[in-house]
């Protein structure tokens, strides 16, 4: 009886030793920008995708619509987005943030690859309020004050605090910084409450940031010029607020317009801000801004561009929108252009490139 007893608690022990060690910590990555991370693509037009010229493009419709009817769901990805719930379509920009919509953003492709990749739960915590500079709402700490006196002293009024800030009223440097910073801070103290099948014993761990932002920063001289410094500012904040020193991050370079509209001197100075951090020698293979302009389709940039861009010089008056060039617009968007126009088929792209150079830069910090 001894014998059998002894060997049962071994038994029990080895099972127990198993179960622990096969335990991963959840891989939390936390998406933050404006308007464009939070995504503004109707799921209507991800279906655009399947016209894509580039067959292998194309094909990547199949993913997230197998049956060519229901999109894509992963109960293997959370999505924290003020709705909690698994990775599904309607976590794009919506009206009311209290419940889904019929939107997508980079989250949705970006959470299917990481899904494929990791064997570990992942979690997506999603902060992208519109219209929110760098230079000014999302200022890091470290990046001190903007240096005009009648900005860096101006506050919330108590009416704006209590609609949008939870009544606290604060400066308005560096607001949406701090909102995000408690939004992702109030999701991790409240992992088991808003997923309960999360699990306390193996923890999480904070696995990457994506920024995808910059429209609002074409509008001010300053802030354009500044964007690189801010930038580098924002990776060492983000990555000392959340104990992560070599945390991979990835910067989408804002592609508004599509690669051409570097004409416009605005467009660039950010974009080129957004790149300088590809040239910082303590974020080399830990962090990468890669392009998004390209990943838009071409035909819909020429139309949505065409008469104002040299490379799209099309007289409209003579040469109007044909019907079928009329039709193709209806398919592939559902938003102005400086939402990528609201293109399905380009915010599949920019998540699954997101995704990609995560995992790349993860194995790279892996190595070393």
């Amino acid at each position: 009886m001894n014998l059998r007893f002894t060997l049962l608690c071994v038994f029990v022990l080895a099972a127990f030793l198993v179960s622990v060690a096969e335990a991963k910590p959840l891989k939390v990555f936390i998406l933050a920008g404006q308007s464009n991370m939070d995504g503004q693509a109707h799921i209507r037009t991800i279906d655009f995708l399947g016209e894509d010229k580039d067959p292998s493009r194309a094909a990547l419709l199949k993913i997230f619509k197998p049956d060519g009817k229901t999109l894509m769901t992963r109960d293997d990805v959370w999505v924290a987005n003020n709705v909690n719930g698994n990775l599904q379509p309607g976590f794009g920009g919506r009206r009311d943030y209290s419940k889904l919509g019929s939107n997508i953003g980079p989250e949705y492709s970006f959470g299917y690859y990481l899904g494929e990749a990791f064997d570990e739960q992942v979690l997506l915590i999603k902060y992208a309020p519109g219209g929110q500079s760098l230079y000014v709402n999302f200022r890091p700490p470290s990046a001190g004050k903007t240096g005009k006196e009648k900005l860096d002293n101006q506050m919330l009024t108590q009416e704006t605090a209590d609609q949008w800030n939870d009544g606290k009223v604060e400066p308005v440097v560096g607001l949406q910084y701090r909102k995000m910073v408690r939004f992702v801070q109030n999701t991790l103290e409240n992992l088991k409450t808003d997923f309960p099948d999360y699990d306390e014993k193996a923890g999480y761990e904070i696995a990457g940031f994506v920024w995808f932002q910059g429209f609002n920063d074409l509008f001010d001289e300053t802030g354009r010029k500044q964007y690189g410094a801010n930038l580098v500012h924002l990776i060492h904040d983000v990555r000392a607020e959340f104990d992560a020193p070599k945390m991979p991050v990835v910067v989408g370079v804002l592609g508004v317009n599509g690669p051409h509209n570097e004409h416009n001197p605005k467009q660039k100075d950010v974009r080129e801000g957004q790149r300088f951090i590809n040239t910082v020698p303590e974020l080399q293979g830990n962090a990468k801004a890669i392009e998004t302009a390209t990943l838009l389709d071409a035909r819909v940039v020429a139309l949505t561009a065409g008469g104002w861009l040299p490379e799209y010089d099309r007289d409209f008056k003579t040469d109007p929108i044909r019907t079928d060039e009329r039709a193709m617009l209806n398919r592939a968007t559902s938003n102005k252009g400086f939402h990528y126009s609201g293109e399905g088929r380009f915010f599949i792209l920019v998540g699954k490139a997101f995704a990609e150079t995560m995992q790349e830069l993860i194995g790279l910090n892996a190595q070393k």
